[in-house]
C-alpha cells in the first residue's frame, strides 16, 4: 500500500477541518501532518501526499513534487494560486485544485465524498470566509474552539446532531467573555508601519485576532497583530472589503493567506529571551 500523507493548514479550523474530511476517507493509514509557512515538509519521498487549506512555497513544492509519487493540492489561498501558478504543467503528478468560492474543509469534503458537506463543515466554511450567513453561526464557531483538534471529537459533532446543538449554550457564554477581551485589546493597540503602511498593530493572542483585527482594520488600509512563541514572532494580518490586499503584504515577508486576511512569521533575535 502507498504511504500517505495529508498536510494541512496548523492551528486553523478551517484546516483542522479539511483534514478530518480526510480522515474520514483515508482513515487512520494516513499520516496527518499540521503545517505553517516557513516549516519543513515532512519526508515525502514516493508518498501519495495530500496537502489541504495550505500550500508551501513553489521552491519547497517543487522538492516535493520530486520526491512524492503524487500530489493534491486542496486549496483556496490566493496568495498559493499566484505562487503555483503552472506548476502542474512542470510535474505531471501534481494535480492542483483551488476555488476561492469554498473552504479548504469544503473544498476536502467533496474532493473525497459523494455525501452532502457535514452541518459543522458548513459552520467552518462561513466564519472562515468571513460571510457569517448560517444562524448563529459566531457562537457555534466559538463553542467548535474551546475543543481540541480531535478526530473522534469532530465525528461526533457531524454525526450526533444533539452534540452540535449543545455547542450553542456553550458559545453564548464564550462571546460574552470574549466582548470583555476585544474591548480591552482594543486600546492595548498602537500605530506603526508595515511595508509602507500606517496601520494600528496589538500585540494578542492568536485566539482574539480574526474578530480584534477586524474591528481595528475599519478605516485603516489593514491591522496587524502579533503573538511571540520562542524566537518567532508570528503576524496576523486583517482588512476590510475597502482595505488592502493583505495577502500580498504577506507574501513580502514570506507567508500567504487571502486578500482580506493573512499572516507571516519574523525571527526575533536570541537577546530578547536574557534579561539583566
Amino acid at each position: 500500500m502507498d504511504k500517505t500523507l495529508v498536510i494541512y493548514h496548523a492551528n486553523c479550523p478551517d484546516g483542522f477541518g479539511a483534514a478530518y474530511a480526510a480522515f474520514e476517507s483515508l482513515g487512520a493509514e494516513a499520516h496527518f501532518v499540521a503545517a505553517r509557512h516557513g516549516d519543513t515538509p515532512p519526508d515525502c519521498q514516493d508518498a501519495v501526499v495530500y496537502i489541504v487549506d495550505f500550500s508551501y512555497k513553489r521552491p519547497i513544492m517543487e522538492i516535493i513534487c520530486q520526491a512524492a509519487k503524487k500530489v493534491i493540492v486542496l486549496d483556496h489561498h490566493i496568495s498559493a494560486v499566484e505562487d503555483l501558478a503552472g506548476l502542474d504543467q512542470e510535474y505531471d503528478n501534481l494535480t492542483l485544485n483551488f476555488d476561492m468560492d469554498r473552504s479548504g474543509a469544503v473544498i476536502t469534503w467533496e474532493y473525497f465524498h459523494q455525501t452532502p458537506v457535514p452541518k459543522l463543515l458548513r459552520y467552518i466554511e462561513d466564519r472562515d470566509l468571513w460571510r457569517f450567513q448560517l444562524t448563529d453561526s459566531r457562537i457555534i464557531n466559538l463553542a467548535v474552539d474551546s475543543y481540541d483538534f480531535d478526530f473522534a471529537q469532530w465525528r461526533e459533532f457531524v454525526t450526533q446532531p444533539e452534540k452540535l446543538a449543545q455547542l450553542h449554550e456553550a458559545g453564548t457564554a464564550i462571546a460574552r467573555y470574549l466582548e470583555q477581551l476585544y474591548v480591552q485589546y482594543q486600546k492595548r493597540a498602537v500605530m506603526g508601519q508595515i511595508a509602507g503602511y500606517d496601520v494600528p498593530i496589538v500585540n494578542c493572542p492568536p485566539v482574539l485576532s480574526s474578530e480584534l483585527l477586524h474591528r481595528l482594520g475599519e478605516n485603516q488600509p489593514f491591522a496587524a497583530g502579533y503573538s511571540e512563541v520562542g524566537l518567532e514572532r508570528r503576524w496576523s494580518l486583517r482588512s476590510t472589503e475597502e482595505g488592502v490586499n493583505v495577502a500580498e503584504v504577506a507574501q513580502r515577508f514570506g507567508g500567504g493567506g487571502h486578500q482580506h486576511a493573512a499572516g507571516f512569521r519574523t525571527e526575533l533575535d536570541a537577546s530578547s529571551l536574557h534579561l539583566s
